[in-house]
């Protein structure tokens, strides 16, 4: 739910934010300032030195020699306070724009975590990713760095003309004559450069995005022979970078080039009518040699004031996507009443959902759990199983209808208390970088290696992490990938049982795994769901006969509901899905133990 603001709006928005660090920006500013204007001096300076010497050389008089050490100590103390203030000022910018950089990155990196998961449904991990690290930087760059610098290259810009008026109009006149084709050249060629070079960048994506996906999916690549197509494509992306490459070097190499040569003759121009005005003694040496230098800090701040439009419009398309997270009205208030512990009596009143308007997913879904009773979810893939864990998490809110859990709807009961007091085990276990004994205690951040360690021996598994190279502290790697399927949803079993959850959630694994790893899972789920409400979503369908009772779910509705033994007898949906599936079974697969 987002509101579209004018850019005008944006801009001042950010520039608020960046107010609110108004000290180190008014020390930005004075030593910007301060900067652009003992910069004018040198070049001025100079040129009395060139005077001075041309005379001393004429007349070789002590004062002028007194002169020339004055004017060079003058000079010297310039360039040091210069040298100074420029190290002060580019302290300060960069001061605020990481202050401001870290404050924009926090608050997106808390907001994703608060945001409805409604926010994700149409989102790529990699898009939120290069927000909050690549257009942060953008923003900062262009309207702290940028702007900031912008301003004393504007002060610069008319500094540098008024002293070039004060010493001579005539060759101020003939020194502005490189300013037009400057312009043009910024103009046409400048903006063609700067789009190379981001058509570059999007071809390294291109680049970055094959080698992450072929790392992601190697077993992939290697199972199906897909090498020489991977290499292909690869090579194909690859050349196009080169092409692309080659192009923005060209037209860099010939927009630095031309700049480098206007300002030269610019600079020429300006010494063969300052060699007229010295012979005709209209101006001194000393004054066209300071002309040479004013002229040479012409092109450097026409560029960055022509090429920041551009720049402007890159930084007001990343806000665009930055506000677009900080400003999704649809966040998790974790407002309610704190619950201690749940008796696990669940109810779905009249329950609707969508995730698209007017694409239901769910459809008046009615049914009752009782405490510590053990319940499977099954039907067709889409059905709505998962949904219906997802709404029980609070993940999403029912459209219309409600979910009671001891007779209390679910949103009237604090968001953090809820999902204390109930624990999922997905399918895909997903592990965290660290060790296993670190993995299981995300359950309880707080709790001790000893409270770890008894929770492993409860659930029968300590033995089993015990034969790990490094126990209870070996690394499981990047998403958990140095464990197998088994071991994975071991660990996710034991931060499970850790929190001591009242009501417990089993998206049922299928993936198939080793038959000692069998047992020890369901052995472990066995004692997990002990004295528990339990909800399993059950994929194979001989799962579903330990369960107490069998929901059956069809295109978002309830389609049956019963023990195993009635839903056989009835012979309705869940005997022709159970016959349907164990003819995919060898028989010994069929006769085989289920987990509970």
């Amino acid at each position: 739910m987002l509101e579209k603001t004018s850019d005008k709006s944006t801009i001042v928005r950010f520039i608020k934010e960046v107010l609110e660090h108004r000290k180190y920006v008014a020390i930005a500013i004075i030593t910007i300032v301060l900067s652009t204007i003992v910069s004018l001096y040198p070049p001025y300076v100079l040129g009395l030195v060139v005077d001075v010497i041309n005379r001393y050389l004429q007349t070789h008089s002590q004062d002028l020699l007194n002169r020339f050490s004055f004017l060079s100590i003058v000079y010297l103390s310039l360039i040091l306070i210069q040298w100074f203030l420029q190290i002060v000022r580019g302290y300060v910018i960069e001061l605020i724009g990481q202050k401001m950089v870290y404050t924009l990155r926090s608050r997106m990196f808390s907001k994703l975590l608060t945001v409805k998961m409604n926010f994700y449904k149409d989102k790529f991990a990699g898009d939120l990713v290069s927000r909050i690290v690549n257009d942060t930087t953008t923003i900062v760059d262009v309207f702290v760095n940028g702007l900031l610098n912008v301003v004393g290259d504007i002060i610069s810009l008319i500094g540098v003309f008024i002293m070039m008026v004060i010493l001579s109009p005539t060759l101020t006149l003939a020194s502005i004559v490189s300013i037009p084709p400057l312009v043009v050249l910024t103009k046409y060629v400048g903006s063609r450069m700067r789009k190379a070079h981001r058509e570059v960048r999007k071809e390294i994506g291109g680049l970055t995005t094959i080698v992450e996906e072929v790392y992601s999916g190697i077993d992939v690549v290697k199972s199906f022979n897909r090498e020489k197509n991977v290499v292909e494509r690869f090579i194909d992306v690859s050349l196009n970078v080169m092409k692309k490459a080659l192009r923005a070097a060209f037209l860099s190499g010939f927009y630095w080039s031309s700049t480098g040569f206007i300002s030269t003759l610019s600079s020429i121009a300006t010494l063969i009518v300052g060699g007229y005005l010295v012979q005709k003694d209209v101006v001194s040496l000393g004054i066209v040699i300071a002309f040479t230098q004013y002229v040479g800090r012409f092109t450097g701040p026409i560029n960055n004031i022509a090429g920041m439009y551009e720049r402007l419009q890159q930084a007001l398309a990343s806000m665009d996507r930055v506000y677009e997270v900080l400003d999704y009205l649809e966040v998790e208030e974790d407002k309610g009443i704190e619950v201690e512990r749940f008796r696990g009596e669940i109810v779905f009143d009249n329950v609707w959902f969508e995730y698209e308007k007017n694409l239901s997913v769910l459809k008046n879904v009615n049914f009752y759990i009782k405490s510590g009773e053990l319940v499977a979810l099954v039907g067709p893939t889409g059905a709505g199983k998962t949904t219906i864990a997802n709404l029980l998490l609070k993940f999403y809110e029912p459209t219309a209808g409600r979910i009671l859990i001891d007779g209390i709807d679910i949103r009237d009961i604090k968001r953090s208390c809820l999902r204390k007091r109930i624990s999922c085990v997905p399918q895909e276990v997903y592990l965290f970088p660290g060790t296993v004994i670190d993995n299981i205690r995300v359950g309880k951040p707080d709790a001790t290696d000893d409270e770890v360690i008894e929770v492993c021996k409860k659930l029968g598994i300590h033995e089993f992490i015990e034969k790990l190279p490094n126990g209870y502290y070996t690394d499981v790697g990047e998403a958990g990938k140095r464990l197998s399927v088994g071991e994975r949803q071991l660990i996710a079993i034991a931060r499970a049982m850790l929190r001591d959850p009242d009501i417990v959630i089993l998206d049922e694994a299928t993936s198939s795994i080793d038959p000692y790893t069998e047992e020890l899972l369901r052995n472990a789920i066995k004692k997990l769901m002990v004295g528990r409400t339990g909800i399993i979503i059950a994929h194979r369908l001989s799962t579903a006969r330990s369960c107490d009772r069998i929901i059956v779910i069809s295109e978002g509705t309830i389609n049956e509901v019963g023990s195993f033994e009635e839903l056989i007898n009835k012979k309705g949906m869940f005997y022709r899905l159970y016959q349907t599936q164990i003819g995919r079974f060898t028989e010994l697969e069929y006769e085989h133990q289920p987990y509970i």
